[in-house]
């Protein structure tokens, strides 16, 4: 088995010179210096003014303050009166019946006291919250 030879194939460069690029180019900003460089100008700074100087502010919370703590009041004595009333009720009622429908409205009484209190504590909070004290 006598093949004859294939001549080896040869590889020529090429004459000119291959121009590469680079795969990455960096970014080369032009560092610019300022002649001359300037204060920014002052600002007046913010002071927030005491209950002194704004009275009419101070005179709005107070009477808020003054309104829901008098509705709380209010709503204290008259639902503690009802509640009060209805225990006395529970306790001298002469049949079980009666016995227990004093005792709900003892309930109802202490629940709608509740409404009040957590309807209070949100308007204080709120109060609280708008003077920046919470």
């Amino acid at each position: 088995m006598n093949t004859p030879r294939q001549r080896p194939i040869e590889l020529t460069t090429p004459r000119r010179r291959l121009k590469t690029t680079p795969a990455v180019s960096l970014f080369r900003p032009e560092i610019v210096l300022a002649t001359s460089i300037t204060a920014a100008p002052a600002r007046r700074t913010v002071i927030l003014a005491e209950p002194g100087a704004r009275p009419d502010a101070l005179r709005t919370q107070l009477g808020t303050a003054q309104s829901v703590l008098a509705g709380l009041d209010d709503a204290r004595q008259t639902l503690g009166a009802a509640a009060a009333d209805a225990r006395t009720r529970a306790q001298a009622a002469a049949s079980t019946r009666e016995r227990v429908s004093a005792t709900i409205a003892a309930y109802r009484a202490e629940g709608a006291l509740d409404d009040v209190l957590t309807g209070a504590w949100r308007q204080v909070s709120a109060l609280m919250e708008e003077r920046g004290l919470r």
